[in-house]
């Protein structure tokens, strides 16, 4: 089982920072199309990333399993506390069509999907980041 390196799946296009001076809901329907088309592009990937890691046999069979993080602008790791920011919940991501397509797609390939909430810091306010996980290939 290998965890996949933390690689920026942001968009230089819609930046979240930018997102603090527009009006709230607006910034948090852009930060969400953001964050939906990061999974649309985990989807993409998604298939080779699980092919390579399988072939490398590492862990018990039907064990296997991959995570990406989701990002911000910055390539820092999504933080519950910055998206919290926008209002953007763990159930709103995963109610993005990004998702429901990263879903699908997963269940083709007879993978599980889930979004997980995972401790990042105490300090300065408890702070988790989100997880995206691939799993459940022999």
């Amino acid at each position: 089982m290998m965890e996949q390196p933390s690689k920026t799946l942001g968009t230089q296009s819609l930046a979240m920072n930018a997102n603090l001076t527009a009006s709230p809901s607006a910034a948090r329907s852009r930060t969400l199309a953001t964050i939906s088309d990061q999974l649309e592009r985990l989807a993409m990937r998604v298939a080779d990333d699980v092919a390579r890691y399988a072939d490398a046999k590492a862990g018990s069979a039907g064990a296997g399993f991959v995570i990406y993080y989701l990002t911000d602008n910055s390539g820092e790791p999504l933080k519950t506390t910055n998206a919290g920011d926008f209002g953007i919940s763990l159930d709103d991501i995963q109610r993005t069509s990004g998702y429901a397509h990263l879903s699908s797609y997963c269940e083709e390939l007879s993978l599980s999907l889930r979004i997980d909430e995972h401790y990042y810091a105490d300090e300065p306010r408890p702070t988790k980041i989100y997880r995206v996980v691939v799993d459940g290939w022999n």
